[in-house]
């Protein structure tokens, strides 16, 4: 269905804002700045939202739908679920590592406590969204018997995210002076997806007649199968996904 004009003069104001809102913060902008950019008269502003606050949320949400149109469009490159798993790790790396992304994240985690409807929405347009296709891909390869997952695969999804670029990501938040290259976060991706798809536990070392609180046997990454389970010196024991043949 073709986009009214109401709906794209929305638009050209979310779009405006969200600029707005990246480079001067929350508390810089002001209504008849996003005015000034868009033109117009401040009655369709007003029209389309009641204050800043709410200019802001949808603000953060369009900019969240925007850029990860390419991650809720993903292709997998083929069969191979190593494959897959990493080349969507590389199009969530592309999405929230750039200066924009890392800019709104530190922006609404500062508002998020005094406007916690922005978080929601934040986490929810964002991350959440996100998590969420890379869920769909873990569900479908263990309903197809290709991994078991110990957890739900939201959970396992956040999890790997988590690996994949977590690092990278707080890094750059905190404006990290070791900030991490392409080839690092690339390392980083498929490292994750190795490590989440084989574990790393190894067998116990032979003579060793107190396994305490090991994991149970398995075949190292690439020579087979193997189920185990991981553990933290002293904690109880955590099953790792694995992968089945």
């Amino acid at each position: 269905m073709p986009r009214t004009r109401s709906e794209d003069r929305r638009n050209l104001i979310l779009r405006a804002a969200g600029e707005l809102f990246i480079a001067k913060g929350y508390s810089g902008v002001t209504m008849e700045d996003v005015l000034t950019k868009v033109g117009g008269s401040k009655a369709t502003l007003y029209r389309h939202f009641a204050d800043k606050a709410e200019l802001f949320q949808a603000s953060v949400e369009a900019l969240c739908d925007e850029w990860s149109k390419p991650v809720h469009t993903f292709t997998p490159p083929g069969t191979d679920l190593a494959e897959t798993l990493t080349a969507l790790g590389g199009h969530f790396a592309a999405l929230v590592l750039t200066p924009e992304a890392i800019a709104l994240h530190r922006l609404v985690t500062s508002e998020a406590e005094r406007m916690p409807e922005v978080g929601r929405a934040f986490f929810e347009h964002g991350p959440s969204a996100g998590q969420g296709v890379l869920a769909t891909y873990l569900r479908q390869a263990h309903d197809a018997g290709e991994i078991e997952l110990a957890t739900a695969p939201v959970r396992a999804a956040a999890q790997l995210y988590q690996a994949m670029l977590g690092d990278a990501q707080m890094r750059l938040l905190t404006n990290s002076p070791h900030r991490p290259d392409d080839a690092e976060v690339r390392e980083s991706i498929a490292v994750a997806v190795r490590v989440f798809l084989h574990g790393t536990a190894t067998a116990p070392a032979t003579g060793d007649t107190d396994p305490g609180p090991r994991t149970r046997p398995r075949t190292r990454p690439g020579t087979g199968t193997g189920t185990g389970t991981g553990t933290i010196e002293g904690d109880t024991e955590v099953p790792l996904p694995t992968v089945r043949t």
